[in-house]
């Protein structure tokens, strides 16, 4: 069960990334040429980033029970790898998905559409930048 999930989390980190990144780039290319159109074709690009997030949340948490990484005993915060999975990686990874619940929840408040492509801009790269600097990359690339 544990590679299942292990290895389902794994192969959505790479969707989740390139979903996040495009949404950076269009939101950020959008709000540069000032494009206020009223109707927002990549509204449900964000909305689908913002899903693809929350099902990565929760095999991430399916891990936290499952993990042979993560062991809440005594002495576990003076391991590296014990905190890494157990607590930093979770924690940081749970405040870039609040960033993007946020920031989709901010942009449904803003009238202009240039108002509402700079909103994800920064919050989903707020979020991409706090995702990309807590992924394990020595696990992910072995």
């Amino acid at each position: 069960m544990y590679n299942i999930i292990q290895h389902s989390h794994s192969g959505i980190m790479w969707l989740v990334i390139a979903m996040l990144t495009v949404s950076v780039l269009i939101s950020m290319l959008k709000f540069i040429k000032k494009c206020d159109k009223p109707k927002d074709y990549f509204a449900k690009l964000f909305n689908f980033t913002k899903w693809a997030i929350y099902i990565q949340a929760l095999l991430g948490i399916a891990l936290l029970f499952t993990s042979p990484h993560v062991h809440y005993a005594s002495g576990f915060m003076k391991n590296e790898e014990l905190r890494f999975y157990g607590m930093e990686h979770p924690i940081m990874m749970l405040i870039a998905i609040g960033l993007v619940a946020v920031g989709l929840f901010k942009t449904k408040k803003k009238t202009s559409s240039i108002k509402k492509n700079k909103t994800i801009f920064i919050f989903y790269g707020i979020a991409l930048v706090v995702m990309l600097a807590m992924i394990p990359w020595k696990t992910v690339m072995s």
